[in-house]
């Protein structure tokens, strides 16, 4: 057996193998996104409507997104706690961050649907794009700016939103405020995070802790399904949150397989080997529980069902699999260098597609016909993605960064 030592490609909180895996699904976060505005599209590019039994391409960029927060978390953390974080300075982080990512996707949400036009004093589309520059104000990163500009910024931009948020008006009478329709993604993302951290800060990440909480989640998902919440009036209003606990199943599932790939450093290529036998057979786990769970659940992204949950985790983790072999083991490097720039701006990729079309939406801009259907639409989504790249890198030029 080859016991030769090896370079990891993990170093501090961050892994070239989970920042390949970020970058893949943010391009097809945005390549799906786009699809959707596209007619005589394959079913597999399109998203499963909420009662069919089954899942597509489009279904797992969402789940995606959640296991990779889970193999973050683990590194995030120890790093923290290197720099000299105690546990009340990891909670404090964790709740900022998913309360800031709360506030996003609620923005977000009430910018695509329970408005009254009428009612407001601009338009949407504007006021969504003002909403989207906003938050770019208040988490972009000081790196050109002093200090001083880049406060005055953040403040301006929380001035912007709270303003924003005061002239919203929605309901059927345009009476109504902002309202919690959906968390959003961003949102849904920022529960599942702090509802993970909360488990790794307080009991460790430790495969019992792990099949301890994803049993305590199943439960949680089958209780809080609204045939037995309405038999508790004081939980009425939880009752779409069902979706909570298969959204923490899978960061945590994330965490775990960060544990084992990345715990603790490989120094030989024995060890390397020894791990992606070890995620080998935990992703086979992971498919058997998952099509356990389907004879009692249907697979379904919208209803967030726990067997979609275990096919997601079984599907990333073999991803996991698959890109540890090839950059950390194998070493096959360069092919992915285009993938780093969107994998370390996630937030600022995520958020420029809403601002163009609010942009364009505002200007009345429209595609030829031909670019919206077929197999013209199809390309001319990829060209977006690639676009999408050169402007993040443009704007990083510029000294544009954001973080939570």
């Amino acid at each position: 057996m080859n016991t030769a030592t090896v370079n990891c490609a993990s170093t501090g909180n961050r892994s070239l193998s989970i920042d390949v895996f970020r970058g893949i699904t943010i391009l097809l976060m945005i390549f799906v996104n786009d699809l959707a505005g596209v007619s005589a599209v394959p079913l597999w590019l399109n998203h499963m409507p909420a009662d069919v039994d089954g899942m597509s391409l489009a279904d797992l960029v969402f789940p995606a997104f959640l296991f990779i927060v889970g193999l973050s978390l683990p590194l995030a953390l120890k790093q923290r706690q290197r720099a000299g974080a105690n546990r009340s300075h990891l909670l404090a982080h964790q709740l900022l961050r998913s309360l800031s990512l709360i506030v996003i996707g609620v923005m977000m949400v009430n910018a695509e649907d329970g408005f009254q036009q009428k009612a407001m004093p601009v338009s949407i589309h504007l006021w969504s794009a003002f909403s989207l520059v906003a938050m770019i104000m208040v988490w972009h990163v000081a790196s050109k700016f002093s200090p001083r500009s880049s406060l005055f910024l953040r403040w301006l931009g929380i001035a912007v939103l709270v303003a924003l948020a005061l002239i919203y008006r929605g309901g059927e009478d345009g009476q109504s405020g902002l309202q919690v329709q959906w968390w959003g993604i961003l949102g849904l993302i920022g529960w599942a995070s702090l509802f993970a951290s909360l488990v790794a800060i307080f009991f460790g990440l430790s495969l019992p802790v792990i099949i301890v909480s994803q049993l305590l989640c199943l439960l949680g998902f089958i209780l809080f399904q609204p045939q037995y919440l309405s038999q508790i009036p004081v939980l009425h209003c939880l009752r779409d949150e069902a979706n909570q606990f298969t959204h923490t199943m899978l960061v945590l599932c994330g965490a775990c397989v960060s544990q084992m790939l990345y715990g603790l450093p490989a120094t030989t290529v024995a060890e390397q080997y020894q791990r992606l036998r070890l995620l080998l057979i935990w992703s086979v786990s992971a498919f058997v529980i998952a099509m356990i769970l389907h004879r009692y659940f249907p697979i379904s992204k919208i209803h967030a069902t726990p067997s979609w949950a275990w096919f997601s985790i079984a599907f990333c983790s073999t991803i996991s699999l698959l890109l540890y072999l090839v950059i950390d083991v194998v070493r096959w490097e360069n092919w992915y260098q285009f993938l780093l720039s969107p994998a370390k701006n996630s937030l600022l990729i995520y958020l420029l597609p809403f601002l163009i079309y609010s942009g364009s939406q505002y200007l009345q801009l429209e595609l030829l016909p031909i670019l919206r259907t077929g197999i013209f639409g199809m390309l001319s989504s990829l060209i977006y993605v690639g676009l999408l790249i050169y402007l993040v890198k443009f704007l990083n030029r510029l000294g544009l960064k954001l973080k939570l």
